[in-house]
């Protein structure tokens, strides 16, 4: 794995809300991630769950409320294509 995949691989797992692994990733390829080491350190380091759990259940509302108007996903995909 390149840096960029290694550092992905810790975004991923924060994302999953597995700090543990994320941490002992971090550990184990501390000398092929050079540099990024301390990068990934901090994004763990940073990690809130509760701010987190607000992005999840955004998400959700947006996909929940898209669902109940049909249409507007519709809009919302020909917005993205500008028709």
């Amino acid at each position: 794995m390149n840096k960029e995949e290694l550092i992905q691989k810790v975004k991923d797992l924060i994302g999953e809300g597995n700090i543990e692994a994320a941490q002992k990733f971090v550990e184990e390829h501390k000398d092929d991630l050079g540099e990024y080491a301390d990068k990934a350190k901090n994004m763990i380091t940073n990690f809130n769950p509760d701010e987190f759990a607000d992005k999840a259940k955004d998400v959700f509302d947006d996909a929940k409320a898209a669902a109940s108007e049909p249409d507007g996903i519709v809009n919302k995909i020909k917005d993205l294509f500008n028709k």
